[in-house]
């Protein structure tokens, strides 16, 4: 072993440390990608000192790649399993998507970048490990990518204000999709697309991510927010009993 493959191996370890101690590793097989997956692999040469620091790296393009401890915690969130499809909003350097690369197994991960440096970046770094399994797409994440949809799990790594509407649509029955929402502050969130409706199962605010752009991205319209995903779906029952009630001006109120 060299003492740079010695150097990062303790480093890591030292890492794994303090997200176990930080409640933000508790998965075992989570655990075992961190370890496979070297994160020095994907960050700029300029930042290698700090590629076991548990905080986000610049990268290119004003993107960053995301701190250990949130890769971690939306990587137990989705319950990734081997075999799955998984589509990946925001490629970046390509090392989240060789995390959930390495928990599909003979699955695969469809991740959408709209930087073509960054596309290349994430490339060339996942050739290095010789994931195959990864697909990277130039293109407009916020629309998703209906080409291989539906998936069984979406993960954006972008801030939306609102998650946009058409990644629903790409979501299989009982899928998971995770996404950080909100403006300058975001809440992680997780939601489940259930037979009765979308679901919301984890909750959790104070995260920062960089902001979701494209046609559906942050600022733009023909999104859904979080609280529209829930109510959509007892809209119609609302509306019959006002109906029978003989109160259906009440819903005028109720909606301003």
């Amino acid at each position: 072993m060299s003492k740079i493959e010695k150097k990062y191996r303790t480093a890591i370890n030292d890492l794994i440390i303090h997200l176990k101690n930080s409640k933000f590793l508790t998965d075992d097989n989570v655990e075992s990608a961190l370890r496979n997956i070297p994160r020095h692999e994907f960050v700029p040469e300029s930042e290698l000192d700090y590629a076991y620091n548990n905080e986000p790296l610049q990268i290119m393009k004003n993107q960053t790649i995301s701190q250990p401890g949130v890769v971690t915690r939306m990587t137990e969130w989705l319950d990734v399993r081997d075999g799955q499809k998984i589509l990946e909003i925001g490629t970046g350097s390509g090392w989240q998507s060789a995390i959930l690369a390495y928990l599909v197994g003979k699955g695969d991960v469809y991740s959408v970048e709209r930087h073509p440096e960054l596309v290349k970046f994430a490339q060339e770094n996942l050739k290095k490990l010789n994931i195959d399994n990864v697909h990277v797409i130039l293109g407009d994440g916020s629309v998703g990518y209906t080409d291989k949809s539906p998936y069984d799990r979406i993960i954006i790594t972008a801030a939306c204000s609102e998650i946009p509407l058409p990644l629903f649509d790409q979501l299989k029955e009982n899928g998971l999709i995770i996404a950080p929402v909100g403006d300058s502050s975001q809440s992680l969130i997780l939601l489940q697309k259930t037979p009765k409706g979308i679901v919301e199962i984890k909750n959790q605010p104070k995260y920062v991510f960089v902001p979701l752009h494209g046609k559906f991205g942050k600022n733009n319209c023909f999104c859904i927010t979080i609280k529209r995903i829930l109510l959509r779906h007892n809209l119609l029952l609302i509306l019959y009993l006002l109906t029978h009630l003989h109160l259906l001006h009440s819903l005028v109120i109720l909606l301003l």
